[in-house]
């Protein structure tokens, strides 16, 4: 993770390094026939109700560089609106897990000099965090889709509409379009089926083999894929059977659906693997053949604990640490 100063009020708490791509454009590359494994998969396509623009922009781009695959539009759940039952979705998370892989600083108050947590606090215990709704959206979401997976008859393609095929993550790599997913995705699919892999990201950011932070590495190293770690991002995976049967067994989601889903590859519950793009390096902390669109501006997904885009952190706190809250009650207090 990239380490940068805090201002008043923020806290770093990332998902992930933040080399994101965000240099997009058309491709003009003729398409790839997969084999006919590959053409049987299918994709599922989670997009708000409310955000048609997202969604027509994602349809029309696999249109003209997947065409070959075969995508359904899911509904995504509107944390804004939708009921969300308790049960299956927490209303608060602890940062606790995502401290050991994620960074953090203390945060204040809007006075700039009453610290509210700590940058131990979020390491231990933990802070106390409200879901954003759009995170408990998120999390729903991805749920009903491990429910329709867990039925399926083979591996299911899970995208959101932030996905983006055609980029370069700097100028010094090549551009990735259609043509450079498809012969990626056989790749790693044929590797994934002989791994017997329950999950693989096609786009990641975190820690997996060659970048591992508490796992060790075992092996030859795989120039297709990586066993995951513990890695941020929901924007494209497949998902087997087996997977979401993991993931539906795990029981209550507490946590953003990321975190949650990296806890269960932290802890050998879920077999995750990234797919490497060919410019990927064995040191590179964010890759695949995917990215999201503009990673940093355009989200309807708040990131409680503040997120490598910077949201407000102070906004969803469950709880403040016994000084900045008794002064804010006295403040209160004062004005009553």
């Amino acid at each position: 993770c990239r380490e940068k100063p805090c201002g008043v009020g923020t806290a770093l708490a990332r998902r992930g390094p933040t080399r994101m791509a965000r240099k997009t454009v058309r491709s003009r590359s003729p398409p790839v026939v997969p084999s006919r494994e590959v053409r049987q998969l299918k994709a599922l396509l989670v997009s708000l109700e409310r955000r048609p623009d997202r969604r027509q922009r994602c349809q029309e781009m696999l249109q003209a560089e997947l065409p070959w695959l075969e995508t359904q539009y899911v509904r995504a759940t509107d944390g804004a609106s939708d009921e969300i039952p308790e049960t299956e979705v927490a209303k608060t998370w602890n940062t606790k897990r995502n401290a050991m892989y994620g960074v953090y600083e203390d945060i204040f108050e809007k006075d700039g000099t009453t610290v509210i947590h700590t940058k131990a606090d979020f390491e231990d215990p933990g802070v106390e965090y409200l879901l954003s709704p759009g995170e408990r959206g998120c999390a729903h979401s991805h749920l009903r889709v491990w429910r329709q997976v867990a039925q399926a008859p083979g591996p299911v393609l899970v995208l959101e509409d932030d996905v983006q095929v055609v980029f370069r993550r700097d100028e010094s790599e090549p551009m990735q379009n259609g043509k450079s997913f498809t012969v990626r995705l056989e790749l790693g699919m044929r590797e994934a089926k002989r791994k017997k892999a329950d999950v693989l990201y096609l786009g990641w950011s975190g820690y997996r083999d060659g970048t591992y932070k508490f796992h060790r590495s075992k092996g030859k190293k795989s120039s297709i894929m990586r066993k995951a770690e513990y890695v941020w991002t929901t924007v494209a995976y497949v998902l087997w059977p087996s997977g979401a049967k993991k993931l539906l067994k795990a029981g209550l989601v507490d946590q953003p659906v990321d975190n949650f889903m990296a806890w269960e590859c932290r802890e050998g519950r879920l077999d995750g693997y990234c797919l490497l793009a060919e410019s990927d390096e064995n040191e590179t902390s964010t890759g695949g053949i995917v990215t999201q669109l503009d990673f940093m501006n355009n989200t309807d997904v708040g990131k409680s604990d503040g997120g490598a885009q910077n949201h407000d952190p102070t906004a969803f706190l469950a709880s403040r640490n016994g000084k900045a809250k008794a002064k804010a009650k006295a403040k209160a207090s004062a004005k009553a």
